[in-house]
């Protein structure tokens, strides 16, 4: 009896174990797709913020696909020397999820221009969660420097 009680309690634990494994593997991960930078331009002033502290961000959902939101980040005050790629990358822990623009070395030259970065995060979580973009820059220390220029709740 006890052997077959052992038996029957290791085969449970062999099937439950399974199932929570399947259970986490199916865990989306967010993704950044569809990356776009415009060229050098003027500031859009319908699109400036109203403090001149703070950043222009759109959000908006992705009609027809779940779990997608656009996100464009305006008049980006970038080195005139940018080569036009803003490496933008997502990570989440918990319930945020944190999305950096990597616009790389700033300050190399004596003028600037604007710029907008357009991207698309897919497999965001159902759930509620905190949307936090921020942008790593490098100077001439070769130091990254990261500034948070959008949070908000979903």
């Amino acid at each position: 009896m006890k052997k077959t009680f052992f038996t029957f309690a290791v085969a449970v634990g062999v099937v439950a174990a399974a199932f929570w494994g399947c259970d986490k593997q199916n865990v989306a991960i967010p993704g950044i797709s569809n990356v776009s930078v415009s060229d050098c331009h003027f500031p859009d002033p319908d699109r400036l913020s109203k403090s001149s502290d703070e950043d222009s961000i759109a959000v908006s959902w992705v009609i027809g696909i779940p779990n997608s939101m656009i996100i464009t980040h305006y008049n980006m005050d970038l080195d005139c020397g940018s080569d036009n790629r803003i490496v933008t990358t997502v990570e989440m822990a918990g319930d945020v999820v944190t999305v950096t623009e990597h616009v790389g070395e700033q300050g190399m030259t004596d003028c600037f221009c604007f710029y907008d970065n357009t991207f698309q995060i897919d497999n965001l979580p159902r759930t509620p969660f905190t949307l936090v973009v921020q942008v790593e820059s490098v100077f001439m220390d070769n130091l990254p420097e990261t500034a948070i220029v959008y949070q908000q709740q979903f």
